[in-house]
């Protein structure tokens, strides 16, 4: 018997490759246009088929709260790779903060929190869950920091995740990066530090 020949073009990208493309176009799109540019704009510029992108996303929406996912968990990764070998809360806490400060602090990480920030300040179907479990990722490692700093008498408070969520908060919004009202003044980044240690009881 002969083989069947595949119905319509051969496939160019694997789903990765293919993902890929869209997200890059889109997140042009986004910084050049905001949210003015639709998915045939989208395919145009990946160089994909509209099958192509309604494999990967139900909508314009959709590929947006994506990208916001996609960025967070990158964010989260890093804070959970660079806290991984710390030798104290005191250091976890620091860290943590010098970290939310370098997503504003180098100029090209900046431009792509405000860019994909925006997503979250829209009518996008989807975008305020997203930003919910964005935030959670973020503040994860600082939860588990803060929460060790009560259990060994490091940090003299009441309810650590309580706590947490506090400085998370305060931590943000001095780097200017709170949602959704950013605040656009970005304060120093030992101040604030030193703002939470204390806020935290650190002992000695």
């Amino acid at each position: 018997m002969t083989a069947k020949r595949p119905v319509g073009r051969p496939r160019q990208f694997d789903d990765d490759a293919e993902r890929r493309l869209i997200f890059d176009a889109a997140y042009t799109a986004l910084r050049d246009r905001s949210q003015d540019f639709t998915v045939a704009d989208i395919l145009a510029a990946a160089g994909v088929s509209t099958r192509s992108f309604y494999r990967h996303f139900e909508s314009k929406d959709a590929l947006l709260c994506a990208m916001y996912r996609r960025d967070a968990e990158w964010a989260a990764g890093r804070l959970n790779k660079r806290l991984a070998d710390v030798t104290s809360p005191v250091e976890a806490v620091t860290l943590w903060i010098d970290e939310i400060f370098g997503l504003v602090r180098n100029a090209r990480r900046a431009e792509r929190v405000a860019v994909l920030g925006s997503i979250t300040g829209s009518r996008t179907d989807g975008a305020e869950v997203v930003a919910v479990e964005a935030h959670q990722m973020l503040i994860e490692p600082l939860c588990a920091a803060i929460r060790a700093g009560a259990e060994t008498g490091e940090f003299t408070i009441g309810d650590p995740i309580s706590v947490a969520h506090l400085v998370a908060a305060a931590v943000l919004h001095a780097a200017g990066l709170a949602v959704p009202y950013r605040n656009p003044d970005v304060h120093d980044q030992a101040t604030t530090t030193a703002f939470c240690l204390a806020a935290l009881g650190t002992r000695g």
